[in-house]
C-alpha cells in the first residue's frame, strides 16, 4: 500500500512539472493569425505597437488603451461591409461569432498575467463583457 501512494505521489509530481514546463513553453510572440479567404497573415505584437493607440472607455465606462481593429484590417488591406463574419478564437478553446453590424467598434488591448502578456479582444457596446475574448490567438474573416 505504501508503494503505490509513493508511486501515485512521484506522478503525480511528475505531471505538476510537465504541466508547468509547458505553460512555460508557451510563446505569444507570434501574435494573431488572421485568415482572409485562402490568405493566411500573423499580425505580431510588434507590428500591433506600430499602429496607432487609441484610448477608449466601455459602456460600463472602464478606461482602455488599445488598437481599433477597423483601423488594423484597413491598413492590411481586408475589405469589409456590413455583412462581414468574424470568427474569433482563444487560446483557451473559446470561440465567438460576431458580424461587423453587430458591433462596429472592436479593440485589441494588450493585458499582462503570471504567463506572459496576452491580446483581449474587447466590445466597448458589450455592457457585461460577455463577448470579449481574453487570449486571442486567430481570426477567421469571411
Amino acid at each position: 500500500m505504501k508503494k503505490i501512494l509513493l508511486i501515485l505521489t512521484i506522478l503525480i509530481i511528475i505531471l505538476l512539472a510537465l504541466i508547468i514546463y509547458q505553460k512555460s513553453n508557451v510563446k505569444d510572440e507570434d501574435g494573431i493569425k488572421i485568415t482572409y479567404k485562402d490568405t493566411e497573415t500573423i499580425l505580431t505584437f510588434s507590428k500591433i505597437r506600430s499602429y496607432d493607440e487609441v484610448s477608449f472607455s466601455t459602456n460600463r465606462d472602464d478606461k482602455f488603451n488599445g488598437y481599433d481593429f477597423s483601423d488594423i484590417l484597413k491598413l492590411l488591406k481586408i475589405p469589409t461591409n456590413n455583412e462581414t463574419k468574424y470568427i474569433l478564437h482563444s487560446k483557451d478553446g473559446g470561440t465567438l461569432n460576431l458580424t461587423k453590424k453587430e458591433n462596429e467598434t472592436l479593440y485589441l488591448v494588450f493585458q499582462e498575467d503570471v504567463t506572459g502578456q496576452f491580446i483581449r479582444l474587447v466590445i466597448p457596446s458589450d455592457e457585461f463583457s460577455q463577448r470579449w475574448i481574453k487570449y486571442l490567438t486567430a481570426i477567421e474573416i469571411k
